[in-house]
């Protein structure tokens, strides 16, 4: 019976196969990040309701997934009835339960007492607010009733109820009170509450709200009641009644109307997606119970030790929704932890002044930052922390910190490019959700110490090793005027970086030029691995045999471009001059460079540093040494 009530109704609605055109959520050409877990798991799913089931049916069906259709029928007196009865159908053999009760038999029902007989279009005669209350409490009375008398299906098996479609509007009118039981919007509202509260007393079993999906969709393009009956609260398609067709003027299809196409088969599509993440959530498949944040163009805009950026600067806008996402994943018993390469005192300051309490490091269960590798820092946080990598996320903006650490941690999981959908991912991801909050997840981030065994970190690479499989290739470029096409980049970082560099002197417009016109150039270095190229990342102001200063972005902390562009750069000098002089004064904040002449070979000399043979070249790196002098 099932098979041809779809293929009638399939054939009314033309329903379009489109799906290849949307993503998992439903929307056009973007690929959104997803967490976990695998959602290539067939599922056998068991369909309770009436036809605003099938778009979701025909999904599962498309896409190979074992569907059993038990159709609620409204008959004449808009009674509901299974067809075929459950007696008849094997049921018990599906892993959850969809349950969609259709909401003209409720409101009909709740007119019985009023009216007599069942009525789904009897609440615009409600005259008063006793009136209304009454007629909500027969709605809820007939929910109630129905749900008992299925219970036997709600065994314990996962079991999720369609909430009903609330009207897209206040259909008494625009300018009638919105929270008020006169409002047909917001009865629906309540009887999605009141449905909700009654199907909680039952174990596994939940309900599931297709109005988040009807809104992120647009109601527009998919919803009946500008059409038919509010209480009818389904999927809009064209009338296939005969005498339609016979009409002396007859109206443009609704299809065409509306722009109904693709719109049935988005329906199911995400209907049928978060079925299976609501599944996921409930077994608590593959779950994240920690996760790790940078913080420099992660947990805020920009780098905070190379500028002074106001608060509103660095966190306005996606900083400030990345920050409410992962306190909402903490208070669903998340843990908290961060990792970064910054100065430990200033990064520490610079979050309370930046975040200004909104934040707090409080909220993290460790806290590592200094400028050992990412991979060691996180292996000390999972042995505080008690966790398998399996279940831990890692947030980096740079995807040469996430290809060093997964390549000693391969079993982490990773977010690192899409900045604008990470707050997406983290709060309605299935694996950073649970059922519930037991009062020990909202203890975790103060009772979780404990140590995990550092064997279970597998596939262990050499940093060496990682290094020379970064495949790191620099070039170079000398700027001897504002015009040059690298000044810009050149004067903003040499302007705004403070833990690599040498002096920490701020120059200027004029000052450059006059370093210009004193024949001085600025050496400028640019670095690409095989994950992205960096740019102009690093710069050494030159003038005769003197380095004047030295930058580095902390971007590439680690590796080694430093160490390859003194070579490059002291190897030029030497071919005309006997010696190549540097200095170091330190600022408080440069301390990462602290040693950086020294390492290249230069000593002290009366006030400069000295350095009268060419530095090592470190093998890590690649140079090409086809500079323009």
């Amino acid at each position: 019976m099932f098979t041809q009530i779809f293929k009638k109704l399939k054939k009314v609605i033309d329903i379009p196969n489109k799906l290849d055109r949307v993503s998992s959520n439903g929307m056009k050409g973007f690929p959104f990040l997803k967490l976990g877990p695998d959602m290539d798991k067939k599922l056998s799913v068991a369909f309770f309701g009436p036809c605003s089931l099938l778009p979701i049916i025909n999904y599962a069906i498309e896409h190979g997934h074992d569907v059993i259709h038990v159709a609620m029928c409204v008959d004449e007196s808009r009674q509901t009835h299974f067809s075929p009865p459950l007696s008849e159908i094997n049921h018990e053999a599906a892993e959850v339960n969809v349950i969609g009760l259709p909401l003209r038999s409720v409101m009909a029902a709740g007119a019985v007492p009023f009216d007599g007989f069942g009525n789904e279009i009897f609440w615009p005669r409600l005259k008063t607010e006793s009136d209304h209350e009454a007629y909500l409490k027969y709605c809820v009375e007939y929910i109630s009733d129905f749900i008992g008398s299925i219970s036997d299906l709600l065994d314990g098996k996962p079991t999720f109820f369609l909430s009903f479609w609330e009207p897209r509007q206040n259909f008494m009118g625009a300018l009638f009170p919105r929270f008020d039981l006169s409002n047909p919007q917001y009865l629906v509202m309540r009887l999605n509450a009141e449905m909700e509260r009654i199907i909680r007393t039952y174990p596994n079993t939940f309900l599931l709200d297709v109005n988040d999906i009807l809104n992120s969709m647009g109601r527009f393009r998919i919803q009946d009641d500008y059409a038919r009956e509010i209480s009818h609260a389904s999927n809009m398609f064209d009338t296939a009644f005969e005498d339609d067709a016979k009409r002396i003027r007859t109206s443009t299809p609704l299809s065409r109307i509306y722009d109904t196409d693709g719109q049935y088969g988005v329906y199911g599509h995400c209907v049928f997606n978060a079925i299976r993440d609501n599944l996921a959530i409930i077994n608590a498949a593959a779950p994240i119970k920690l996760i790790i944040m940078d913080l420099d163009d992660t947990m805020w805009r920009g780098v905070l030790a190379d500028g002074d950026r106001s608060p509103y600067e660095r966190t306005d806008y996606w900083p400030t929704g990345l920050a409410e996402a992962l306190l909402i994943y903490k208070a669903r018993g998340g843990l908290l932890a961060i990792c970064s390469k910054n100065d430990p005192e200033l990064a520490r300051a610079e979050f309370d002044r930046v975040w200004r309490g909104r934040l707090k490091l409080e909220d993290f269960i460790s806290v590592r930052i200094n400028f050992q590798p990412k991979s060691e820092n996180i292996t000390e946080i999972l042995d505080e922390v008690n966790l398998l990598p399996a279940n831990v996320l890692f947030v980096d903006d740079n995807p040469r910190e996430i290809d060093e650490v997964r390549s000693v941690i391969p079993d982490l999981r990773f977010l690192s490019e899409e900045h604008m959908d990470w707050r997406r991912a983290i709060i309605f991801s299935p694996c950073t959700q649970v059922v519930q909050v037991s009062m020990e997840s909202q203890q975790r981030t103060q009772t979780l110490r404990a140590k995990i065994k550092r064997d279970q970190t597998q596939q262990k690479m050499s940093r060496e090793e990682w290094l020379r499989s970064l495949q790191i290739q620099q070039r170079y470029a000398v700027v001897r005027s504002e015009k040059d096409q690298n000044f810009a980049r050149a004067f903003e970082l040499l302007n705004k970086t403070n833990q690599f560099n040498t002096t920490g002197q701020r120059w200027s417009l004029e000052d450059i030029k006059a370093l210009f016109a004193r024949d001085g150039y600025i050496f400028c270095v640019f670095l690409r691995d095989k994950e992205t190229d960096n740019g102009l990342i690093g710069l050494h102001l030159v003038q005769g045999n003197r380095i004047i200063q030295s930058i580095l972005s902390c971007r590439v902390f680690g590796l080694c471009s430093e160490y390859a562009s003194m070579h490059v750069l002291a190897q030029h000098i030497l071919r005309s001059h006997p010696t190549v002089m540097g200095s170091f004064a330190p600022t408080g904040r440069n301390f990462y460079c602290e040693n950086y002449l020294e390492k290249c070979g230069f000593t002290q000399d009366g006030d400069n540093l000295v350095a009268r043979t060419v530095p090592a070249n470190p093998s890590e790196v690649t140079s090409d040494t086809k500079i323009a002098w």
